[in-house]
């Protein structure tokens, strides 16, 4: 219907990679039309029975199709399918992060908090900076720090002496090789285990450096100009105050 500038609801052409398909079927399946549909559907049977509810259901359907051409419903779809990647995705990582312990799904839950409310002021910087990836990263990290533990634990790592003892040198060749190999992985993933604990911190701080860029606001040039104008008109008034009182 015209609007009184002369417009006109029309359908706009759908953004790359997204086929119309995908919009019909979020805008027919979302809750609100299948709401509709039943609450059709049961007033049809009212009035008509069996077939009244099939066709007034239908009908329902029908105009939900063809509103996934409008630009407004086809918003509430991206919304839609972003808000459930997201959820899937943070599910995920819920899942991953479950053997590393309280202590790290807590640091992990205030680095999601954090992002979440970036996205709600800048969306943008967001995804230029790709924080979801760099959640997805520490998670990863923080999975291969947990393995390296309980390696240590599960083997009894952490009991073995820091060299081989010199008493073990007159046993058996090949027990002492195998003492030596597990001091020797020992520490290696002790020092594996440092490196990732330094990742973990790096995108903590990483995260929070972007987060006082984006919610710091820009630095504005002209910040004295409005304080500068007005003096200058004060100065103006007071000289021809001068001028009229000499």
């Amino acid at each position: 219907m015209p609007s009184q500038l002369g417009l006109v609801v029309a359908p706009s052409a759908l953004p790359p990679g997204t086929s119309r398909l995908t919009y019909v079927r979020g805008a027919v399946g979302n809750p609100v039309s299948v709401a509709v549909a039943v609450f059709a559907g049961c007033i049809g049977l009212g009035y008509a029975g069996t077939i009244g509810a099939v066709i007034a259901v239908l009908a329902v359907l029908v105009v939900s199709a063809h509103a996934a051409g409008y630009r407004f419903v086809r918003g509430y779809v991206d919304r839609h399918e972003r808000n459930r990647v997201k959820a899937r995705r943070e599910s995920r990582r819920v899942k991953q992060l479950h053997p590393t312990g309280s202590a790290r799904q807590q640091h992990y839950g205030e680095l999601r908090v954090l992002v979440d409310e970036l996205e709600l002021r800048d969306e943008a910087e967001v995804g230029r900076f790709e924080l979801q990836d760099l959640l997805d990263h520490f998670v990863r990290i923080a999975v291969d720090h947990q393995r390296c533990l309980d390696s240590l634990r599960l083997a009894g790592a952490n009991a073995l002496p820091s060299a081989l003892p010199a008493g073990e040198l007159g046993k058996s060749r090949r027990r002492g090789d195998l003492l030596q190999r597990r001091i020797r992985h020992r520490d290696e993933c002790v020092r594996r285990m440092e490196k990732l604990s330094e990742e973990l911190d790096n995108i903590d701080e990483l995260i929070r450096l972007v987060a006082q860029r984006i919610v710091c606001p820009a630095l504005d040039a002209d910040l004295e100009r409005e304080v500068d104008r007005r003096l200058w008109e004060l100065d103006e008034v007071d000289a021809a105050f001068h001028q009229l009182s000499a």
